[in-house]
């Protein structure tokens, strides 16, 4: 049975201003754009003796989600107009986004993985069918301010989101900025926030290695990449990051990986 909008599984909020959010025909239009995607449940249109015996506003209300099937796997996209919105995840972390933009005051839609995907939410097929169909969304559906991504607490610019989702898709970098969110610890190490979602461990660069905040993000993003297509570090390891530096990243205890300059 697909799930319905009180749902809160993490996934991807599609933020909008008040009254903008699309419906039903909306969303099915926009998803049109790309041949791989298609609705497995609408239950607005399958759902006939519900609809045929309800009210006109109650018929409406039961097309406010649908279940989208993508290479072999659904995702349920709720808080479809003009049902309730799907309420605007915690967001610390911003990409990209103009600074006067409340996210707090928005609307959601949201996009999470199918029931029978619940164990496998974080797993790399699931996440990159997921990220195509978002990118779709995003390209296409009128008035988008901005994209969640629930485990990281981040906020993304539309344009930000959709380019670094389908370069990522098309062989490039994972999507790091934006699918994790970094910050600055009272120590002065750089950190991140949401990796564990997809490795159960976080990154945490040492001192030397983050007093260059530019250098020490571009790190991040290629560890990131490089932890996300391998998996969590079980023992210490050793990376080269340019013909004449090394680092060395040893697991900690409490799902922490220490990166230092070897």
């Amino acid at each position: 049975m697909p799930i319905g909008p009180s749902h809160s599984a993490d996934g991807l909020f599609f933020l909008f201003d008040k009254g903008a959010r699309p419906g039903r025909a909306a969303l099915i239009d926009a998803l049109g754009a790309n041949p791989g995607i298609s609705i497995s449940h609408d239950p607005f249109r399958d759902d006939v003796p519900h609809v045929q015996s309800s009210s006109a506003a109650n018929a409406n209300r039961s097309g406010d989600w649908l279940e989208v099937l993508h290479w072999g796997m659904t995702f349920d996209c709720l808080g479809l107009a003009p049902g309730p919105a799907v309420a605007v995840p915690d967001v610390v972390q911003r990409f990209n986004l103009p600074a006067d933009l409340e996210t707090g005051s928005l609307d959601a839609v949201a996009l999470v993985p199918g029931p029978h995907l619940a164990d496998a939410a974080n797993s790399l097929p699931v996440v990159r069918s997921m990220l195509d169909i978002a990118a779709t969304l995003t390209d296409t559906l009128d008035a988008v301010q901005a994209i969640c991504w629930s485990p990281a607490k981040s906020a993304i610019a539309p344009s930000f989101f959709s380019g670094a989702v389908r370069n990522w898709i098309d062989g490039g970098p994972f999507p790091a900025l934006g699918l994790t969110g970094l910050s600055m610890s009272e120590a002065g190490t750089l950190e991140t926030t949401g990796l564990n979602w997809f490795i159960g461990q976080e990154l945490v660069l040492d001192y030397a290695l983050s007093e260059d905040r530019v250098a020490a993000t571009r790190l991040i993003v290629r560890l990131v990449h490089e932890l996300v297509a391998n998996g969590p570090v079980r023992d210490i390891a050793e990376l080269q990051i340019d013909r004449d530096h090394k680092v060395i990243l040893q697991p900690m205890p409490g799902g922490r990986i220490e990166v230092t300059l070897m």
